[in-house]
């Protein structure tokens, strides 16, 4: 929906527009989009950071859809193998997974939400969203919005702890 090069400043802005016009359900969607966005950018710039190349970044990503296989995966490639939950407080995750929840459901055709709830949780997530990406920011320089030369050698098994041939 958004490209990074558009900036976080651009995506927050076309959200606060949809609720300022009135489509709060649309800008739930979009915000639930954003978070998950923002999260998985993250964590790809993460395994690089780790060492791995950026076609087998995006290859680990794509496996984890959803924030639960999101959560699961951050501990793996963490510099400091913390768990998500460690950098972020559990009332974001909460929220964000409330609104991942209404936007699967609205999506889906299981549920028709009230605009009111849409309009709340939407700007719930926005400021969940701006706290992660502060932390995101402050802990590792990067929160998913800014773009990044690609890897494109491994640097993975520099210090192997196995005897191993070519």
């Amino acid at each position: 929906m958004y490209p990074v090069n558009l900036g976080y400043g651009v995506a927050k802005q076309r959200i606060n527009s949809l609720l300022g016009n009135g489509h709060d359900a649309e800008a739930l969607v979009t915000t639930a989009f954003t978070v998950e966005k923002t999260l998985r950018r993250t964590l790809r710039q993460i395994i690089v950071s780790a060492g791995f190349k950026s076609i087998i970044a995006d290859k680990v990503i794509r496996g984890h859809g959803g924030l639960q296989k999101l959560k699961e995966a951050w501990e793996l490639y963490d510099p400091k193998h913390r768990p998500l939950l460690s950098i972020i407080s559990v009332a974001d995750w909460t929220i964000f997974q409330t609104t991942s929840t209404m936007r699967n459901k609205m999506v889906h055709g299981e549920r028709v939400y009230n605009l009111a709830d849409c309009r709340k949780q939407a700007i719930d997530a926005l400021a969940a969203l701006d706290r992660v990406k502060a932390a995101f920011d402050a802990e590792y320089g990067y929160s998913g919005w800014n773009t990044h030369s690609p890897r494109r050698s491994s640097h993975l098994h520099k210090d192997p702890k196995i005897t191993w041939t070519l």
